[in-house]
C-alpha cells in the first residue's frame, strides 16, 4: 500500500472520529440532577412548645411555637428533631410534641412530688420545655 493511500485512510478514520464525538454532544443536553427529595412537614400538637437553639432543655430559646405550627422536618437527634419554620427559623423542638413521631412524653416519677400548682403528670424536663 502505498504512503499516499495510507494516508488518505488515516485521515478518513481520523476524520470519521472527530465527526462521531462532536455529533454525540452536540444538540444533547446532560440529563437534570434529579429532584430533591420532597420537604417532610410535620405540625406542632401543643401551644408554646419552644423551638431551641440545641437538642437539650439547657440551650437557649428561639422562639415559642404555635399549636398547629408547621415546621419543616431536617434532622433527628434522639428524641430531639431539628426543624425550619416557615419563616426560616432553624431551631430543635422536642419530637414527642410534633405529629409524625413516635415518641411520648416521659412520665413524672412517681417517687418524686409533683410540681406545685398541681399534678401536670409531665417529668420536670418535660414541664421545662413546655413553660420555661
Amino acid at each position: 500500500m502505498s504512503r499516499h493511500a495510507l494516508t488518505g485512510i488515516l485521515s478518513t478514520c481520523l476524520l470519521a472520529l472527530v465527526v462521531s464525538a462532536c455529533s454525540v454532544s452536540i444538540g444533547k443536553n446532560p440529563p437534570p440532577p434529579p429532584p430533591p427529595p420532597p420537604a417532610r412537614i410535620e405540625h406542632v400538637t401543643i401551644q408554646g412548645l419552644n423551638l431551641r437553639q440545641g437538642p437539650s432543655v439547657t440551650t437557649g430559646v428561639i422562639r415559642s411555637l404555635s399549636l398547629d405550627e408547621a415546621v419543616e422536618v431536617l434532622a433527628r437527634q434522639d428524641n430531639w428533631i431539628r426543624v425550619r419554620t416557615m419563616d426560616g427559623l432553624v431551631g430543635y423542638a422536642y419530637g414527642a410534641y410534633l405529629t409524625g413521631f413516635d415518641i411520648r412524653p416521659a412520665r413524672r416519677d412517681p417517687g418524686k412530688p409533683a410540681p406545685p400548682g398541681g399534678s401536670s403528670g409531665l417529668s420536670p424536663e418535660e414541664e421545662q420545655e413546655l413553660w420555661n
